[in-house]
């Protein structure tokens, strides 16, 4: 038993002591005393005297006291760590759930951050793959034309800029040659049968072309119908070669739809050499080549330095033409259609002529097709139509044309599309007491290729109001009857190139003839164009034409001299000589009297 545990059994044996009698508490006190000395002398602690059992009470009151307070303390102590420790373990177990959800929501936003990223990175990826074909699709519609496939003009540029370089800066040593091409008549194509056909024909003119290209070749389209290529030449025989092959490249007419559409090339050839400095200047060269070309009727035409030269003069002529026709520089002249049936004039074709104040008289062949390109031959077709009026007006006062004689004036082309036709004619047909009866209208074939709503329409008008139509050079290439049954058409007139070498070409005779019978079935008349000679008029006659124009009966005639042969009547002797025998020779044509 420990010390305190002793102390305390001793108190309360000291208690119990105590309740006994009071008799004696003497003696128990003295035993109580022995007792406590003898515990504390046992427990170490030295002690001359032991205290008073009052003091023993009061000691162990204290001490139960402090015992009760330590238990008590000892409980709100245990209490409180228990209640500590639940709240301890409480919060740890609400941090620990806390983070567990955190590190659950953190591995989550983890996982969506890194399929924002994944996504992100994706779209990234995605856009810069569309950019780059962004790029290359901006880069090839850079480079090449967006209807056939093949490179542009600026490509090209670029590509024949590269090859002078190198040819200047001696790097390459191989001759090249540029080839500029054009289709004849390809706008009669969009208006006839719709641009939608005409490109599908631009196409099919590309294929056709790259066929023809070299892995080193460059072929562009340069616009509308025109290309271009360049290639390495050996020799200008070389280049010559190849402008023929792409000539015969279109020998075969295009299958588009149900249609066979007919395409003729006329190319311009340039050989490269350093004295050029630029692609621009080379491939105005290559156009100029082609115009000649076309001019010439030839499928190709090699450049040479007079073009340039006559380029120039083609553009002050055009200047000076513009000035002309400010300035009405034009005279008409006059050459007859005979009657050979009935021995008189049907009518009197007005031939517009250039008198130059500095250069003198300009050929219509010469300034004719420049105002057909330049928009012009409608302002000159115009003032050739109020002065024939005004001549013819005047032959009529008094009396130098027969009653129904007519004149026949050219529709240039372009006006039959043009809204004011009808009301500058009759308005100027009523300024000379003149009346649509008394005009043939001539339009030239190809015209009438385009078959738009407004031709038509304009024609009809034409007819109904008494103007008589004819169709001039036909058989030149585009002949059709179905002109003949389209049109309110009144008469052909058989080109000259036909009559010209008739005797040496059966073929003509025998097309002559069937013009002739084709027109007589039809009920339209026939005038046969440049007849020189007796024999040639014998020849037309016998197969039924009777209406001549040619050199035969006269060379184109001023006002003055048309209207003595109005009056004078010498071509009937021509005529009379048809019936005389043994007249008919190889005469030579009449003079003129110009």
């Amino acid at each position: 038993m420990g010390t305190i545990d002793g102390i305390w059994a001793i108190g309360e044996q000291g208690r119990e002591v105590e309740n006994d009698e009071t008799a004696q508490a003497a003696s128990l006190d003295d035993i109580l005393h022995r007792k406590l000395n003898r515990i504390i002398r046992r427990a170490g602690v030295q002690a001359d005297e032991a205290p008073a059992l009052s003091r023993w009470q009061d000691f162990l009151k204290r001490i139960n006291l402090a015992f009760l307070e330590y238990r008590d303390n000892r409980l709100i102590l245990e209490d409180s760590v228990a209640r500590s420790s639940q709240e301890m373990r409480s919060l740890y177990e609400e941090l620990r759930s806390e983070s567990n959800l955190r590190l659950s929501q953190s591995k989550a936003h983890q996982e969506e951050l890194a399929g924002l990223v994944k996504e992100r990175t994706a779209d990234l990826e995605a856009a810069h793959l569309e950019l780059e074909q962004i790029n290359k699709r901006l880069e090839y519609d850079a480079t090449h034309d967006g209807l056939t496939g093949i490179h542009n003009r600026g490509h090209f540029l670029r590509v024949v800029n590269a090859r002078l370089a190198s040819q200047r800066d001696k790097t390459s040593h191989d001759d090249f040659a540029l080839y500029f091409i054009d289709f004849d008549r390809f706008k009669q194509i969009n208006d006839t049968h719709g641009h939608a056909v005409g490109d599908e024909v631009l196409v099919l003119v590309s294929n056709r072309l790259s066929r023809l290209v070299g892995k080193d070749d460059c072929l562009a389209r340069l616009g509308g119908d025109e290309f271009a290529l360049l290639t390495t030449v050996e020799s200008t025989n070389d280049s010559i070669a190849i402008a023929q092959r792409i000539s015969d490249a279109f020998h075969a007419p295009f299958q588009v739809r149900d249609l066979k559409i007919p395409l003729a090339a006329s190319v311009g050839i340039v050989v490269g050499h350093t004295t050029y400095e630029a692609a621009e200047v080379m491939l105005g060269d290559a156009d100029l080549a082609m115009y000649r070309a076309k001019e010439s009727k030839l499928p190709f035409y090699l450049f040479d330095d007079a073009m340039r030269q006559d380029y120039l003069d083609l553009l002050e002529l055009e200047r000076e033409l513009e000035t002309a026709i400010d300035e009405e520089q034009f005279i008409i002249n006059f050459e007859p259609v005979v009657d050979t049936l009935n021995q008189n004039l049907f009518s009197t074709e007005s031939l517009v002529r250039w008198i130059h104040p500095a250069k003198g008289l300009i050929s219509p062949a010469k300034f004719i097709p420049l105002a057909e390109e330049r928009g012009l031959v409608t302002a000159i077709d115009r003032i050739v139509f109020q002065k024939t009026c005004r001549v013819f007006s005047t032959w009529i006062e008094h009396r130098v044309a027969r009653q129904g004689q007519k004149i026949n004036v050219n529709l240039a082309s372009g006006q039959l599309v043009r809204s004011d036709l009808i009301p500058f004619l009759l308005t100027t047909l009523d300024q000379s007491s003149l009346t649509p009866q008394h005009v043939v209208l001539e339009i030239t074939e190809s015209h009438l290729l385009d078959e738009s709503e407004t031709v038509s329409r304009q024609i009809r008008e034409l007819s109904e109001l008494g103007f008589e139509i004819f169709i001039d050079d036909f058989g030149t290439g585009y002949s059709s009857l179905s002109y003949l049954a389209k049109y309110p058409i009144d008469g052909i007139k058989i080109d000259r190139a036909f009559i010209r070498d008739v005797h040496t070409n059966p073929e003509h005779k025998e097309l002559i003839r069937s013009i002739i019978a084709m027109a007589e079935a039809l009920n339209v008349k026939v005038v046969t164009e440049g007849v020189e000679t007796l024999e040639q008029l014998k020849l037309v006659t016998d197969l039924g034409c009777f209406l001549i124009q040619g050199f035969l009966f006269t060379r184109p005639m001023d006002e003055h001299q048309a209207a003595e042969l109005q009056i004078s009547n010498s071509y009937i002797d021509i005529i009379a000589k048809l019936y005389q025998p043994h007249s008919i020779g190889p005469l030579e044509p009449i003079a003129s009297p110009l």
